[in-house]
Formats: C-alpha cells, structure tokens, sequence
C-alpha cells in the first residue's frame, strides 16, 4: 500500500499576517488624502453689475416717498385720504406710468402696506421698491 505518512507532518495551516499590512494601507490612505488636491467644478463667470437703470427718471416713472410723518408723490407732500386720487389722475396720464416707492425704516409695516393698497385700487400696476445699495 501507499504510505501516507509523510503528509501528516505538513500539515500545518498556511496563514498570511495581514496585521502590517494593512497598517500600510492606512498610510497610503492618509498619504493621498492629503497630497490630493481637489478641483473646484465651477464655471467663472462675470456677471454684469446694473449700473443706475432706476436712477434714469422719465416721465412714465414716479417717485412715492413715505415717511413716518408724511407721504411726498413726485415730491410733492400728499395726504394719505386723496393719495389714490392723485395716483389715478397719474395713470390716466400716462397709460404705462410706473411708481417707485422709497420708504423710511422707522415706518411701519401696516402704513407701508397700505400705500401698496392704495396703489393697486389706483390701477398702478408697474410698482418698484428702492432699496439702500448691499454695497
């Protein structure tokens, strides 16, 4: 028969140790992240600045300021009961009239709204909101 013997004595289990490598895998990790740098996915663009296309004033365009105290259409102090009027005789005027509304911020919002009201019972329907520059 077949004399088997020999292969009782490597029979051992044949193991890697992995322990060191992966302590290397975790440098190399470490390395590229670090040393990576990353692209920024953006497009540049140069975006035009609108240059005083509110501040050209024609005919077509009024001006309502309201403060705390008064309420001033082209400049002229209007009262608060004969605004719509004023407003109506503006646009039937000038069929295509726009407003400007400036306001204070000591106003309150209850009194801004209702010039806004008034504005749009008048048949204003072109109305802007200046606003203080971000810049």
């Amino acid at each position: 028969m077949l004399d088997l013997s020999f292969l009782e004595k490597h029979e051992e289990e044949l193991s890697i140790n992995i322990t060191s490598l992966i302590d290397v895998i975790f440098i190399l990790l470490i390395f590229f992240m670090v040393s990576t740098q990353f692209k920024n996915n953006s497009i540049p663009l140069e975006l035009p600045k609108s240059e005083s296309v509110q501040n050209q004033t024609d005919i077509k365009t009024k001006t309502l300021s309201i403060t705390k105290e008064n309420i001033f259409f082209d400049g002229e102090q209007t009262e608060f009961e004969t605004l719509q009027d004023t407003l109506s005789i503006f646009l039937q005027n000038n069929a295509e009239a726009s407003v400007m509304v400036e306001c204070e911020k000591s106003v309150d919002f209850e009194k801004f709204v209702q010039v806004l009201a008034k504005l749009e019972n008048a048949g204003i329907e072109n109305i802007g909101i200046v606003h203080e520059s971000s810049e």
